[in-house]
């Protein structure tokens, strides 16, 4: 990576978080953490899922803390838990309706985001078509580096 393309990322990457902080500072208190958004994400993309194999993907968090999080989401009644029928030990973690909903929201309100982003800055669609496969490609080297065998769907 040459200077002036690191340069160009640090600046993007500072002012699109400086922006979601603004953004979260005007949002209600029932918005999720971004750990609960990417649970239910990865719960939306892998479909229903044990603690353990949730936790599995969060090497830097105790599977407690995310039982924590999954408890709290359960609550809020955006994820259901249902005893394994294979292993009566286990219990899965699958999103409702509910959570499909707010799910769906967070999809939107990150289309529109970038949206406004692309309008402003007058992205060509030649520009879009790159910038979906270096997309692409930095979700086949992440789903590797994560030991990941999911595809990620196409309409988020």
């Amino acid at each position: 990576m040459g200077p002036d393309l690191e340069k160009a990322i640090h600046a993007l990457t500072l002012r699109m978080r400086l922006m979601r902080v603004v953004q979260e500072e005007r949002q209600s208190e029932d918005v999720l953490t971004e750990r609960e958004s990417l649970i239910l994400q990865q719960l939306a993309e892998q479909g229903p899922l044990s603690v353990s194999q949730i936790a599995d993907a969060w090497s830097e968090v105790s599977e407690s803390t995310i039982s924590m999080t999954l408890t709290k989401l359960w609550k809020r009644q955006l994820l259901s838990k249902t005893i394994s029928p294979d292993n009566q030990r286990m219990t899965l973690v699958a999103l409702t309706d509910k959570g499909r909903a707010v799910l769906n929201k967070i999809y939107e309100q990150r289309k529109e985001r970038f949206q406004v982003l692309f309008d402003a800055i007058q992205v060509t669609p030649e520009e879009k078509e790159v910038l979906v496969r270096i997309c692409q490609r930095g979700v086949a080297y992440f789903n590797e580096i994560l030991g990941l065998n999911c595809e990620t769907k196409t309409n988020k």
